[in-house]
């Protein structure tokens, strides 16, 4: 599988790790038309960051929330 597919394969499965892993190791060369998925694929992934780290902000206040109530 070659990296554009991989990336895409991990962007499907929401796999956080395996996205950051292939922006870290980014293949030097990539064909003009590859650079445009690329680019697309690139701000597909910001915004799933963006959308797990709100999530997770939310799941961090229902814990605080949770604990102010702790006896």
């Amino acid at each position: 599988m070659n990296w554009l597919d991989d990336f895409k394969s991990a962007l499907v499965s929401e796999n956080l790790d395996r996205i950051e892993y292939l922006i870290n190791n980014y293949p030097p060369k990539l064909a003009p038309d590859e650079l445009e998925c690329t680019a697309a694929l690139l701000k597909s992934a910001a915004e799933l960051f963006r959308t797990k780290q709100k999530e997770l902000e939310a799941e961090l206040n229902k814990v605080k929330k949770a604990k102010k109530y702790d006896f």
